[in-house]
């Protein structure tokens, strides 16, 4: 049986007509500081200890920190529910602003399509939310790649989101499949794919450099999706 083929969408799919400069896995752009700084200073005031917060510069790294020291100390369901919903406010406002910027990557629907004819079963695995992940996936500008995949799992669906693995464990039991590469263009991506125990396959967009991808081992690195049915091959 075909391993089932798991895509990113961000980076991935779809980009960003200019996207952010990169010093190796730092993002260099203004805006996400000023996100950032908004969801830590929401989740101080709900009383997470700012030493633990400030030091990130992640927003996913911000969002799992602060469902973890909530779970631990015994906040209310309730309550861990009001502080996403509240930090999740500047992560759309973020999300919404990337993605009017965004344009389908032209490899995308050619190499979906070539994959499908090679009887490959795909999925989606996203940090993005719900609401974005369907109309962006479903718009004719897109190509509505959403038509090549079963299933997709955005943050809508998880308390933990990528680097944590929680995704990917989601969607492998839709689908019923243990056996998986995973598609993406980040850290954060090789990290959740590894530990949920799949192979990792970087679509560079972001122009990583050697050192840089080395600390995530991936087990190919690819710079235009038609390179991937060459890739998987090599492990029939």
């Amino acid at each position: 049986m075909n391993p089932l083929i798991l895509f990113d969408m961000d980076g991935t799919l779809i980009i960003q007509e200019k996207p952010p400069e990169y010093k190796g896995t730092k993002t260099l752009y203004g805006p996400y500081l000023s996100i950032k700084s908004q969801m830590k200073e929401i989740v101080i005031k709900h009383g997470v200890p700012s030493k633990l917060v400030m030091p990130l510069d992640r927003m996913a790294t911000i969002w799992n920190t602060t469902r973890k020291y909530l779970e631990e100390n015994d906040y209310l369901d309730s309550e861990i529910k009001a502080v996403m919903t509240e930090i999740n406010e500047p992560f759309m406002v973020e999300e919404r602003a990337d993605h009017e910027i965004s344009v389908l990557i032209p490899d995308t629907i050619p190499g979906l399509k070539k994959l499908k004819d090679l009887g490959y079963t795909m999925g989606l695995v996203t940090t993005a939310s719900r609401e974005s992940y369907d109309r962006i996936s479903r718009g004719k500008n897109y190509g509505r790649f959403g038509e090549y995949f079963k299933h997709s799992i955005t943050r809508d669906e998880c308390h933990y989101i990528k680097p944590d693995p929680e995704p990917f464990n989601r969607i492998l039991d839709l689908y019923n499949r243990d056996d998986f590469f995973y598609i993406g263009d980040s850290d954060h991506d090789a990290y959740a794919c590894t530990a949920a125990g799949g192979r990792f396959v970087l679509l560079n967009t972001r122009c990583y450099d050697e050192e840089t991808v080395g600390p995530f081992s991936p087990y190919a690195v690819i710079t235009r999706l038609s390179e991937l049915p060459a890739v998987l091959e090599k492990t029939m």
